[in-house]
């Protein structure tokens, strides 16, 4: 049995300089996209609040203020793998005076400087994404969904707008996964 996926916009989390996107998966009626099953299930680990408002503040000011600059805002988690991550290691983010201390994880594909697709993620445990029990399906997810959608934008069925700002798309495309 084939799994199917959708894009969608988060509206309310759409600034001036960035659009932020999420992935929702069709298998079970999921009425959740990726980005806000990571809101509702972080929403529930009280300790680590303080750095979840952080990291959502974070996805404001870039997209308020900067734009998504890949190697300067966000975090490469492997050698291997195309996704990245957020946040961007403390040095980083100490200079915004906004700090993340946990090991808290969101992956997302950086498509460029104005389109960010916000997956799913938990608190990093181990040294490595990948080898984590709490994180590493999340990043391998994250992995795929980032390949899949670089493949829809080879065959021409994501596309650019004029001016490179947003990405355009059939609203009922639907990712075979």
């Amino acid at each position: 049995m084939n799994n199917f996926a959708v894009i969608e916009r988060l509206d309310e989390f759409t600034f001036k300089k960035v659009k932020y996107y999420s992935i929702r998966l069709l298998e079970n009626e999921n009425e959740v996209n990726e980005f806000y099953d990571f809101l509702n299930r972080m929403e529930d680990i009280p300790e680590i609040e303080t750095d979840l408002n952080n990291l959502v503040s974070w996805i404001e000011e870039i997209g308020d203020n900067h734009g998504a600059k890949k190697d300067q805002f966000f975090r490469h988690e492997a050698k291997r793998g195309e996704a990245s991550a957020l946040p961007p290691p403390c040095g980083t983010m100490e200079s915004y005076e906004i700090v993340v201390e946990e090991n808290l994880r969101l992956y997302c594909m950086v498509a460029n400087e104005h389109v960010v697709i916000l997956f799913n993620g938990g608190i990093k445990t181990t040294r490595f994404a990948q080898d984590c029990p709490a994180v590493g399906s999340y990043f391998k997810q994250a992995n795929y969904f980032t390949t899949k959608i670089d493949k829809l934008f080879q065959e021409k069925l994501i596309s650019w707008n004029e001016d490179y700002t947003d990405i355009c798309f059939d609203p009922i495309l639907t990712i075979e996964l």
